[in-house]
């Protein structure tokens, strides 16, 4: 089997941005391991709303589809737990 990390590399690239970039109103999904983001990514009920990897335990959703991922989610049996918050 091989690293998390290559798998995640081959199911959702990292972002690497050439310069700072700011994201407002941008809807991300953390998982707490590698492992659960390369899960989340290897289903493509899932994958189809996640843009890249910011990191090896969070991704990028496409903007205004966190409530279709939400959904996706749910029936794919997995509890996200959905916060909204401001940026300031």
């Amino acid at each position: 089997m091989p690293p998390v990390g290559k798998t995640l590399d081959a199911l959702l690239p990292l972002l690497q941005p050439h310069g700072p970039e700011l994201h407002l109103n941008a809807s991300v999904v953390e998982v707490a391991e590698p492992s659960q983001l390369a899960e989340l990514a290897a289903d493509p009920r899932i994958r189809r709303y996640l843009l890249v990897r910011l990191s090896d335990t969070a991704a990028l959703v496409d903007p205004g589809c966190a409530g279709d991922l939400e959904a996706a989610l749910l029936e794919a049996g997995h509890t996200p737990k959905v916060l909204a918050g401001e940026w300031r």
